[in-house]
């Protein structure tokens, strides 16, 4: 009895100390940044939350790996999440947001956790960036939750256009040309379990920067072009 109830405080302690570091109150005084890395890459997508994130920049944050591994419950398919991992790196963008701006997006995306980045780990595309007093945070999913994309939980075309098309929004406003492809490279897990539910599936042309999507995925994945369409 005495060995079970030690069991018990110690999963208690644990889970308690999780949710801890999920969803930190920021310090009073503080500034807060949200680092975007899949669909709030896209401007449009972004706004939806936060109204007032028109303009967003540059970042390369490291120990962290962007991935294929969210599987939705009520939505059959698989979404990019990030997860801690030594060497890794991952291009995304960042920008300010109010306290009520930072909640409105925990509520968004409520099936991640968001940890800070440390400035150390934080790299601004050659620009220098104080860090003291800010907070950057990023939307991570659990690795133990981590499931790759399979035939009843796929990659959907309009996330990842989402995703890559932000991409392309930001090589264009920074003259950034290697952006697009680094989304493309620091992303683990494409699959083969990838549908095309484009709204315009056979006529894509009213998907912004359509034609420069379709190029770098079809030279990136030789089964690109033969996704079926959903």
């Amino acid at each position: 009895m005495k060995k079970l109830l030690i069991i018990i405080v110690l999963i208690f302690s644990t889970q308690l100390a999780q949710s801890q570091e999920c969803n930190l109150n920021p310090e009073r005084g503080s500034k807060n940044y949200i680092i975007g890395y899949g669909s709030l890459m896209d401007k449009e997508s972004r706004i939806r939350t936060n109204k007032s994130a028109f303009v967003v920049k540059p970042i390369l944050i490291k120990g962290f790996e962007r991935t294929w591994g969210l599987q939705g419950r009520m939505y059959k398919i698989t979404f990019l999440t990030i997860i801690k991992k030594e060497n890794s790196a991952v291009n995304a963008v960042y920008y300010p947001v109010s306290i009520k701006d930072l909640n409105k997006t925990d509520r968004r995306e409520s099936g991640y956790c968001r940890v800070k980045v440390e400035g150390k780990d934080l790299s601004f595309y050659g620009k220098k960036i104080k860090t003291k007093n800010k907070n950057f945070w990023v939307y991570a999913a659990n690795p133990e939750k981590i499931k790759k994309p399979s035939n009843s939980h796929p990659i959907v075309q309009s996330y990842v256009d989402l995703f890559i098309g932000g991409c392309f929004q930001i090589k264009e406003r920074y003259k950034i040309n290697e952006f697009p492809k680094q989304c493309v490279e620091t992303t683990t897990e494409w699959s083969k379990h990838w549908v095309n539910d484009r709204v315009h599936a056979r006529r894509p042309f009213l998907v912004p920067n359509f034609y420069k999507i379709d190029n770098l995925l079809s030279n990136s994945f030789d089964y690109y072009l033969d996704n079926k369409y959903q």
